[in-house]
């Protein structure tokens, strides 16, 4: 089974390494800003989405996951999402293990073309994760 799941999230993975960066620039609706685009927003809000995968990571390679990286099947195609994560503490100030604030900071509807981030911060962590993931996976 975990073969099956890597083998379909590798070939999604291989669509968007592969279209992402060769679109057009006129096909390729690109948007960095604080507030979502309109258009992303009113997507994500109208189509349907199951979760084919999602992972935790540290943009720092320090083991302090401060991303997520989330893959799903929407009625518009394949949606890449990045959350940053945030630790949460207990009334004594400790690490409640496993247990985060999220915030959505990129959204990506690879068929659509269209892409929002956050910030400059957020497109460059998106893209490096999807370099890593793309360079783990063999055929």
């Amino acid at each position: 089974m975990k073969k099956i799941f890597s083998a379909a999230l590798f070939l999604q993975l291989l669509v968007f390494a592969v279209m992402a960066p060769g679109l057009r620039t006129d096909e390729r609706r690109e948007f960095i800003s604080k507030t979502m685009n309109s258009d992303v927003q009113k997507l994500l809000e109208n189509c349907g989405r199951e979760l084919i995968g999602a992972e935790p990571f540290s943009s720092k390679n320090n083991d302090i996951m401060d991303y997520m990286i989330g893959f799903y099947n929407t009625d518009y195609g394949l949606l890449v999402t990045l959350q940053t994560l945030k630790q949460r503490f207990n009334e004594y100030g400790r690490a409640i293990p496993d247990v985060y604030n999220s915030e959505l900071v990129a959204v990506v509807f690879v068929d659509k073309s269209l892409l929002w981030y956050q910030s400059e911060t957020a497109r460059s962590t998106l893209k490096a994760k999807m370099a890593r993931l793309v360079g783990k996976q063999s055929i």
